[in-house]
């Protein structure tokens, strides 16, 4: 597998699983990204976006504990930072007004999360 050229990109990562959240975080540290994060509550993403400057992409989880992340992830494409679903959930139980953003099943695979976010359109 080509490891992705991440080279200073920041990624914000919300993830409520401490196993999958230091894996992503590992997986973005060996790439040459910058983790943003993580946070593991929706509170802890809005913590993180207030610091600026904003981040390049997001990978965010769907549900976080009694929360889902949707308010932060429509806070993050108004702001034009592209994001990518990393959840087990179907395509079909996800609001049709995230018909464009990405869905990654965990365990991540960085390369597709790297082409997703930042290829050229």
């Amino acid at each position: 597998m080509n490891k992705p050229d991440l080279a200073g990109r920041r990624i914000l990562v919300v993830e409520d699983e401490f196993i999958l959240s230091l894996h992503i975080c590992r997986l973005i540290d060996d790439c040459g990204g910058v983790v943003v994060g993580p946070a593991p509550t929706l509170d802890g993403g809005y913590a993180l976006l207030r610091e600026k400057p904003l981040p390049d992409g997001g990978i965010l989880n769907i549900r976080l504990g009694s929360d889902t992340s949707y308010p932060l992830a429509d806070d993050l494409l108004a702001a034009g930072v592209p994001i990518i679903f990393a959840s087990s959930k179907d395509r079909a139980t996800i609001p049709e007004r995230y018909g464009d953003v990405p869905l990654v099943a965990k365990p991540i695979d960085m390369v597709i999360v790297a082409q997703t976010l930042f290829s050229a359109p």
